[in-house]
């Protein structure tokens, strides 16, 4: 190259040195002091070539990187190996510091003798704030990301410690479950991962149910509610679920949170209280009816005994009031010629008190059934001759009024029952068809019969029964408005009723008022007792 040229080079080289700004480029000796000055180094560190040049360059370095020796390190480190680069504090002319990229550079003559160091500073305080900035912004943002991280560890920690937890996707295909989950359930991870939530179904819940759920989280909406789900084993258990659906950019879900707490003891004592609560209701009702019972038997007995008493002291009083007026009348007919007289009120004395006897009978017939004491003695016998024996008994009364019972026999001969209660329905029955009927009537007792059963209808010619007191007519002490007047304690078809309901029978009339009355007992040809 021809030496013009290298020498217009050079001179562009050097007016370029000299004339670049942000750029501190100078020369050193080999000691370090300065034998140029740009017009950059001016600008960086403040000193003018006159000011600085024969200066040693320790000038631009910190007290405490002069006093550890720190400036003839670098020119050590830079004649050793023939360039060094740095980032460190310096100092300008006016004492502030600044943060300078520096370059050393072994410089040498054309023969390779060193003549001296080359040295380029810049100014990179303001990158190097950004820098600084940048780091601690970035170091923030990692303790920040750190933290997060930690908390989020231990949110799940704690929801996997005190939760039942399961993430599936928008198709309800489950991704994830925490032990929890698969040990309520009692399936593994592997056999719940990607199976959806019927593997753990109950079908407890109805359909409507269900789909509400589905509804409202494919809206994005949070659902909330409790659920009865299926373990592997087959148990049952109950859940307390909230499902928060995950949204992507469009507001739609793409996954979702479940997250459920046991609260299967919870359910089961609410059952078992709804239970108590249920059989208290039902004791409660059962109590109520008892009492409500007791009180109707209480207000029945009251309602008795007020019958008893009005009964009583119509009945009682009658026959004791003729025996006492006999009496008196016998005192005075001494004489052998009122014989007959005397005779008469004997007789009165007599009947009057077979009519209490038959009341007394009566009372303590009702008191016994009542209370369970009557048993049933069954035997085998012949029932025309029973009848037959039993219409026998029945002759007094019948003189009286010169009344006559016809029997009609197409029933069975021999049956297995009670004689004696069956014989007190006839009686009772025979009484009442006599008593309630005019003189010269006829009473027919009518016997039909099967291979079980034995049916005795006694029909009566007599006054008959009201309609109005039809449906009373069992009841105690009931006694219908045509027969007040008429002897009797209104207890007798009560206790033919139960008689009959002993012999495991049942009895039935039909009555018209001023026609007459049929009464007819039915009961097993076989009886039990």
């Amino acid at each position: 190259m021809p030496s013009d040229i290298l020498q217009i080079e050079k001179e562009s080289y050097q007016h370029l040195v000299e004339n670049v700004r942000d750029f501190a480029i100078f020369m050193t000796d080999v000691s370090g002091y300065i034998i140029s000055w740009n017009k950059g180094a001016e600008f960086v560190k403040g000193y003018t070539a006159a000011e600085i040049i024969g200066k040693h360059i320790s000038v631009f370095y910190t007290p405490e990187q002069i006093a550890e020796g720190v400036p003839q390190m670098d020119l050590q480190i830079t004649l050793e190996k023939g360039q060094f680069e740095d980032e460190a504090w310096r100092i300008r002319k006016n004492g502030t510091r600044f943060w300078a990229h520096v370059v050393f550079t072994l410089l040498k003559d054309s023969l390779g003798n060193t003549v001296g160091v080359g040295k380029v500073t810049r100014d990179i305080t303001r990158r190097k704030k950004v820098e600084d900035e940048n780091r601690r912004l970035n170091d923030k943002l990692k303790d920040q990301l750190q933290k997060s991280r930690s908390e989020i560890l231990d949110y799940k920690h704690a929801l996997d410690e005190s939760s039942i937890v399961a993430i599936t996707d928008q198709k309800g295909i489950i991704h994830h479950v925490n032990d929890n989950f698969c040990a309520i359930s009692k399936y593994s991870r592997e056999e719940l991962i990607g199976q959806d939530h019927r593997i753990i179904n109950s079908k407890y819940h109805p359909k409507e149910f269900i789909h509400d759920l589905w509804t409202t989280i494919a809206k994005g909406k949070i659902w909330r509610g409790e659920l009865k789900n299926k373990a592997k084993d087959g148990t049952f258990y109950w859940v307390d679920t909230t499902i928060v659906p995950f949204l992507n950019e469009k507001g739609k879900p793409y996954q979702y949170l479940a997250i459920r707490s046991d609260i299967t003891k919870r359910k089961l004592a609410e059952e078992q209280i709804h239970e108590i609560n249920e059989d208290l209701e039902r004791k409660i009702r059962e109590r109520t009816l008892e009492l409500t019972k007791s009180l109707e038997r209480e207000m029945s007995l009251n309602e008795m005994k007020s019958r008893f008493v009005s009964m009583a002291s119509h009945e009682f009083r009658t026959p004791l009031t003729a025996i006492l007026s006999s009496i008196s009348l016998i005192e005075r007919y001494k004489m052998p010629d009122q014989e007959e007289k005397r005779h008469k009120h004997v007789e009165r004395i007599k009947s009057s008190i077979r009519n209490l006897t038959d009341i007394l009978d009566d009372f303590l017939s009702l008191d016994k059934l009542e209370q369970g004491k009557i048993e049933t003695q069954c035997l085998h016998f012949d029932l025309q001759e029973f009848i037959e024996d039993t219409i026998n008994q029945m002759e007094g009364m019948l003189k009286k009024k010169n009344q006559e019972i016809l029997l009609i026999y197409n029933g069975p001969r021999e049956i297995k029952q009670d004689k004696k209660i069956l014989r007190n329905v006839l009686l009772n029955l025979l009484s009442n068809a006599v008593k309630y009927s005019p003189e010269g009537k006829i009473i027919q007792v009518q016997v039909n019969g099967d291979n079980e059963n034995v049916f005795i209808a006694i029909k009566d010619e007599g006054i008959g029964i009201p309609f109005e007191a039809q449906q009373h007519l069992f009841s105690k002490f009931f006694r219908a408005g045509n027969a007040v007047n008429i002897q009797g304690t209104g207890l007798g078809l009560n206790i033919v009723q139960k008689y009959v309901e002993l012999l495991d029978g049942n009895i039935s009339f039909s009555s018209e008022e001023n026609q007459g009355s049929v009464f007819t007992v039915g009961f097993p040809k076989e009886g039990k007792g």
